[in-house]
């Protein structure tokens, strides 16, 4: 009997951790290619946001490559950030700050003979401000908009994808 209150507990932290990063995977809405360089498939940006970050993560698939192929994944972001008291995480937040930024993440990935498969990441959007009376900061939006994938190889190797806004 205590064996199995155990497993019910356990199976209740892993849903519970799953709920508290919550990702939304978005296609792309536009794709162009220049030099034979291509995307297979369409490919898919996902966002992941927790109470302290948020980025983006592109994944896919390319042809026409050389050996080597650069992603890069870059997106303006509309942040809102609060505090909230340590004791309380569920109340909510309050001084709302709102600020943009830009975010981006590169990675180069090697291809067989031409094509290959490619995961990049934006740097995490984070709650950099500072709360007053020892109240914790907090990430209450964001909203990733002109967020744009570029993938190179070689010269005039060319394949970009765009994607609709992201409220993750």
């Amino acid at each position: 009997m205590l064996r199995k209150f155990g497993i019910i507990a356990v199976l209740s932290l892993i849903i519970a951790v799953v709920a508290a990063v919550p990702a939304l995977a978005v296609n792309a809405t536009s794709t162009t290619s220049k030099g034979g360089l291509h995307f297979v498939g369409t490919p898919q940006v996902t966002a992941t946001k927790t109470s302290t970050s948020a980025f983006l993560t592109a994944t896919g698939e390319v042809a026409g490559a050389g050996t080597f192929a650069t992603a890069r994944l870059a997106a303006d972001a509309e942040v809102t950030t609060g505090c909230i008291n340590r004791g309380s995480q569920d109340q909510q937040p309050s001084g709302l700050k709102r600020t943009t930024t830009t975010t981006a993440g590169q990675t180069t990935f090697r291809t067989r003979s031409g094509r290959g498969t490619f995961s990049v990441s934006t740097q995490p959007i984070t709650t950099s401000r500072n709360c007053p009376d020892q109240m914790v900061p907090v990430l209450v939006s964001v909203n990733f908009t002109h967020v744009t994938l570029t993938i190179t190889s070689g010269a005039n190797k060319i394949a970009t994808a765009t994607f609709p806004d992201i409220d993750p």
